[in-house]
């Protein structure tokens, strides 16, 4: 799941950025040729016909000896990432990572999904309409494109549909948790192909099957907890699923109406990264699996896997059985870099042709910059950075002591020391629910501070009562935090620290989530400004998010440092601030600073069941208001991202959404001369 709905302005707000203070980041829309014309790039394979360009990259204004190269069609593209899949089947927790979605995004089919500018979209090579047909109760009709089918000839139906909602239910939690009557269908039965053929790992070319008319009306619970990776943002959609009454099919196979018992606002989320029901049927719904599997994750997309090494790389070719236009590439290979500096060196050598890191530093960018024949792209990600507080263990349980440890700390020296010589425009985060680039974040937005050292810095002056637009203070004032750690029985000692009458010594444990750089980078920052306050912190490193926020909900930690993967979709924040879904780390809870409040639960459940966005977003803004009084969690900051890529490879979009990179990977491809016959028809020559 890539996740779930809607809120007001969805034409969004992303938008790319240059990074601040270092030279290169020119965008090119043309290219010179070398007096060689151009060594091919490595790690490709040649387009027949064409010696890729290359040289120095140009403005739009160069001589008449600018030659405007095109995309092309055919060869090999080459893709870095720094993170590799773990699992085959992104909907649960051994697949639920930033690669297996990355790397899946072009196979695996969906409903809808996020584009670059944030807004649901359907897709229509998938589903020919989907429309919202009644209100009372609420009823979602998806009219599946009839030329849709797996890569084995096995068309994508309803069956599907009812499998993914079955499973995705999870193990029944208070919201919509009814009994079950009818188990799945199983392949060949009503409702599901009636004949399959061997998987193909390269299109296949078996016979497609045919499928009849399902019925299903209730669906049993999933066995077994369903547990998922922290702040990745891709749980919340489990709350709709649970909503939904019936999922049935008509049309053989071709319709699916979905009727839910109480509405939810957010039902584009649903239906996304759909896997083949019958092939799930046997293998289960959590395959043993250590990456992305060609006999499983069948393509319902542009490209199908071929191949696949675990921890090194995987392989995409063209999906012989796509009813679509076919990519402009025949290959694609994802390769797994162990770090970022490896992946700079990658790029900068033309091993790969475009590289991703999940996050970089200043050397990254020096690197991938200091190169004339790559083109590089900075711009806000949909992920931001949170500081999570236990409100249940003994140090933080007090909504006083969150706040004075909140007051403790200087957001805006972490902005400008952490992210602001990437991205100027990164201002201390004001929501709980959004990123500062999506169309939810509060709005009119801060005017961006620069970072230290830079002429014209500006200063914000906040309300003496706080608003959505400045819910609290950007830098620390110690002040406050001293009266308010006062006020709750705490008296600072000789050495600065704070002490109890009981003689307890107000020290801090904080997980940090260490596979994000971000937050690796900030942990000893914010050890450094909390000592600077007199509250000595321990930092408890975490290879992930799910293990720092479960080390924070079992009381291992008083803090934990985790990115928070935002969407389109508000629902999403009942799975990280109630228990709704079910305890901490099950059924989709990300609830792990085990706060447990009835008015929040009721802001976000009346929020979720709005179908007008209008009507939901004063319940959202209410929420995450109440949220910043509570002191549940300390935003901090958005994440940035740069992508690099060879100049030799034209089409490539940018995604705020890293793991949405590849969903445009049909329009890549290696530049060639316009007059070559494997010029692509439908371009410009600026790609």
């Amino acid at each position: 799941m890539r996740l779930p709905g809607r809120l007001p302005g969805l034409a969004g707000r992303g938008r790319s950025v240059l990074l601040a203070g270092l030279a290169g980041l020119a965008l090119v829309a043309v290219m010179t040729v070398g007096a060689d014309g151009g060594p091919a790039a490595a790690a490709s394979t040649p387009v027949a016909g064409a010696t890729p360009p290359t040289g120095a990259l140009t403005s739009a204004s160069a001589t008449s000896t600018t030659v405007p190269w095109v995309v092309g069609t055919g060869g090999t593209l080459t893709v870095g990432i720094d993170e590799a899949p773990t699992g085959c089947n992104p909907d649960v927790a051994s697949g639920d990572t930033w690669a297996d979605r990355l790397v899946l995004a072009p196979v695996l089919p969906s409903a809808f999904q996020v584009n670059a500018k944030d807004q649901p979209t359907y897709d229509p090579a998938v589903i020919n309409q989907a429309e919202l047909q009644s209100t009372s109760p609420q009823t979602v009709v998806y009219s599946i494109n009839p030329k849709a089918v797996w890569s084995d000839g096995v068309p994508i139906s309803a069956a599907d549909f009812i499998y993914t909602w079955q499973q995705e239910r999870g193990t029944g939690g208070p919201i919509g948790s009814a009994a079950s009557t009818t188990a799945a269908p199983t392949a060949g039965s009503s409702g599901s192909p009636t004949s399959s053929t061997s998987t193909s790992t390269s299109g296949g070319t078996g016979s497609a099957g045919t499928a009849s008319t399902t019925t299903t009306t209730t669906a049993p619970v999933a066995t077994g907890p369903t547990t998922l990776p922290g702040a990745t943002g891709t749980t919340g959609t489990l709350m709709g699923y649970r909503q939904i009454k019936s999922v049935k099919g008509s049309n053989h196979g071709r319709t699916v109406t979905v009727v839910f018992r109480t509405p939810y606002a957010d039902w584009q989320a649903l239906f996304d990264d759909l896997l083949p029901a019958h092939v799930l049927q046997k293998v289960g719904w959590t395959p043993s699996c250590t990456t992305v599997n060609p006999s499983i994750d069948l393509s319902g997309g542009p490209y199908v896997i071929s191949s696949a090494v675990p921890g090194k790389q995987v392989v995409l070719v063209r999906n012989r059985r796509w009813w679509e236009q076919p990519g402009y590439a025949r290959r694609i290979v994802i390769k797994f870099a162990s770090s970022p500096a490896q992946l700079a060196g990658w790029v900068a050598k033309g091993r790969v042709q475009v590289a991703l890191p999940r996050g970089f530093d200043r050397q990254f960018v020096q690197r991938v910059t200091a190169s004339p024949t790559l083109e590089s792209q900075g711009q806000e990600t949909t992920t931001f950075l949170q500081l999570e507080f236990s409100t249940t263990g003994p140090e933080t349980s007090a909504v006083a002591v969150r706040q004075a440890v909140a007051h403790a700390i200087d957001r805006q020296q972490l902005v400008n020391q952490i992210v602001g010589w990437a991205d100027t425009s990164i201002v201390p985060a004001v929501s709980h629910l959004y990123a500062e680039n999506q169309s939810g974040y509060p709005s009119p937005r801060q005017l961006p501070i620069q970072i230290a050292g830079q002429s014209a810095a500006t200063t914000t002056t906040l309300p003496s009562t706080p608003t959505p637009q400045d819910p609290f203070p950007t830098t620390a004032d110690l002040t406050t935090a001293g009266r308010l750690l006062s006020e709750v029985g705490f008296a600072r000692q000789a050495d600065g620290t704070w002490r109890q009458q009981n003689g307890r010594v107000l020290t801090l444990r904080m997980a940090v989530d260490t596979g994000d750089s971000w937050a690796a980078r900030t942990a000893p920052l914010l050890v450094h400004q909390l000592q600077a306050a007199g509250i000595p912190t321990t930092v408890v490193d975490e290879p992930t998010a799910t293990a720092a926020g479960s080390a924070l909900a079992s009381g291992a930690a008083d803090m934990a440092l985790l990115p928070m993967h935002a969407t389109p979709y508000g629902s999403t924040a009942i799975a990280w601030y109630t228990t709704l879904l079910g305890a901490p780390g099950h059924g989709g809870s990300q609830d792990w600073s085990n706060f447990q409040d009835p008015t929040l639960d009721n802001l976000l459940v009346q929020a979720s069941q709005q179908l007008n966005p209008v009507d939901a977003s004063p319940l959202y803004t209410n929420a995450d208001m109440l949220l910043w009084q509570q002191m549940v969690a300390l935003p901090l900051f958005t994440e940035p991202t740069v992508l690099s890529w060879s100049g030799s490879v034209g089409g490539v979009v940018a995604d705020p959404n890293g793991p949405n990179l590849l969903t445009t990977v049909t329009t890549w491809g290696l530049k060639v001369p316009p007059t070559s016959p494997r010029a692509a028809k439908t371009q410009t020559p600026s790609q």
